[in-house]
């Protein structure tokens, strides 16, 4: 079973005469083991239901799952991705916590399947492949032929620079009956700006997504992505 140890230091001053003593004693804490049931990301169609996996604390050997709190929401009748956070205490007050996003997505029929995809590492910025890695976005449906991108710059700043999440390109694009894509919005929060333009197509043979998108007049970013 892992463990988790914290040390908590305890002084205590003793005035004796004219002289000072400091006694220093330690002890050890052990952090809930908090887990979930089902998966860190859940899907649910549009007007469903959402329905909890549930989850599981242990305070050393005692079972405390009763005692997790649950933070946030999910509306099932509004597309989106929301997300959930889990905490419980230990005896000693220290907090566990755990993540799972949820994301509702309209379950039209479409070629364009909602779901996981891998950014080829072969995707490239005007023309010279930097991405060095498979990155993964967050691709689902939330309007009949609309669909939201986590990064519509596939990972680039996010993942690759490290950047954080907050300098992933979010945007929605629109798919057309020719398997065309065009934008309909974009927005990165770290810089408070979006894409000039995007172009591409999707391939429902392969499940592949390719896109060209434009950015601050300067750069193409090339991306190639397939469902995972």
């Amino acid at each position: 079973m892992k463990r988790y140890l914290y040390l908590v230091f305890l002084s205590a001053w003793l005035l004796s005469g004219c002289e000072k003593e400091t006694e220093n004693t330690s002890r050890t804490t052990y952090y809930c083991e908090l887990s979930l049931n089902g998966s860190p990301v859940e899907f649910v169609s549009l007007g469903g239901s959402y329905i909890e996996p549930g989850w599981k604390a242990l305070d050393k050997d005692a079972d405390v799952s009763a005692a997790v709190v649950v933070s946030g929401a999910v509306n099932a009748n509004v597309a989106g991705l929301y997300k959930l956070t889990y905490a419980v205490n230990n005896t000693d007050g220290f907090p566990a916590t755990a993540t799972r996003q949820v994301v509702v997505y309209n379950a039209t029929p479409s070629p364009l399947a909602s779901g996981f995809y891998t950014v080829s590492k072969n995707s490239n910025r005007n023309g010279v492949t930097v991405y060095g890695q498979d990155f993964t976005i967050l691709i689902y449906q939330v309007s009949p032929g609309e669909f939201y991108v986590s990064d519509l710059l596939g990972g680039y700043y996010d993942q690759r620079a490290g950047y954080g999440s907050a300098y992933a390109m979010t945007g929605t694009i629109r798919l057309g009956g020719d398997n065309g894509l065009t934008l309909n919005d974009s927005y990165v929060q770290g810089w408070g700006d979006g894409l000039d333009d995007l172009s591409g197509a999707y391939d429902p043979g392969t499940e592949t997504i390719t896109w060209t998108a434009s950015y601050i007049g300067t750069y193409d970013f090339n991306v190639t992505a397939t469902k995972q």
